[in-house]
């Protein structure tokens, strides 16, 4: 009677488990991660070891923005998985998003000791040593990911414009020239490439690379600002003016100042 007892207990845990673990998904996969935290912490309630229950709840906590408590689920996760490649990535996320990029590194580096391949922890590890001000080493794992996936466009990008920080212009150029000609990040690549152009004084290029950036939605206060001193360097006053109007959108103090100085024929 008590085996049976035992084993009639147990079916039951099992299939409260799974029927958590099914609904916990669910609510994740269409972004309720409230809904789903309740759920995976319920399975975690009857098995508080099961790794990948801690895990889903860290994930839940870092879509949330509750970078601590995340952290918190993400380190008893590896504590029961050592080699737990996803966890590290997590966590490693979860720091970069709260700022701790010295940390982040870290954790993308155990992920790359047990896959030395993952173009995750590769990536974002370039990214936390580039907002470090590291730029020697986020070019390098930029590069590395690149060699293993050229078609990683968010890499490529992001390698441009650390090119363009460390004021390498000709492989700045090349990066934003490689995604202009996939058609890839489109928007972005052509407002950098106009920056480098600008700062270069080909105010034509410029111009044209911030109209089609504009274009595609890019639409902003940094932008139309940008664009407007291209128009004044070139003397074309009225194209500027129009500019600095559509600047008043965004920020209408800095569009009146403008118009006062430039544009004498505009009013608001």
């Amino acid at each position: 009677m008590k085996k049976l007892f035992i084993i009639s207990l147990t079916i039951f845990i099992l299939s409260s488990c799974t029927d958590h673990k099914e609904k916990g998904s669910q609510y994740f996969d269409s972004g309720n991660y409230k809904k789903a935290l309740f759920h995976f912490e319920e399975v975690l309630s009857l098995n508080p070891r099961n790794e990948m229950m801690l895990y889903n709840a860290a994930r839940c906590y870092e879509e949330m923005g509750h970078y601590e408590k995340a952290i918190e689920k993400y380190d008893k996760s590896i504590y029961n998985k050592k080699d737990m490649v996803i966890a590290y990535l997590g966590r490693g996320r979860s720091y970069f998003k709260s700022g701790n990029y010295k940390s982040a590194v870290i954790d993308f580096d155990n992920s790359l000791y047990y896959d030395n391949e993952n173009e995750d922890a590769l990536y974002y590890g370039a990214l936390s040593f580039m907002k470090d001000s590291v730029y020697d080493k986020s070019q390098k794992a930029f590069t590395t990911l690149l060699e293993l996936n050229p078609n990683h466009y968010k890499a490529r990008y992001n390698r441009g414009v650390l090119y363009a920080i460390q004021a390498n212009i000709l492989f700045a150029l090349s990066d934003f020239n490689n995604l202009i000609r996939n058609k890839k990040l489109l928007k972005q690549s052509y407002h950098s490439r106009g920056t480098i152009y600008q700062h270069m004084d080909n105010f034509g290029g410029a111009i044209h690379d911030f109209t089609k950036a504009i274009n595609l939605g890019l639409k902003n206060e940094t932008i139309l600002q940008k664009r407007a001193e291209c128009y004044l360097s070139i003397k074309l006053n009225n194209k500027a003016c129009e500019d600095y109007l559509a600047l008043a959108k965004f920020n209408q103090q800095k569009a009146e100042n403008y118009l006062l100085k430039y544009c004498e024929a505009y009013t608001m």
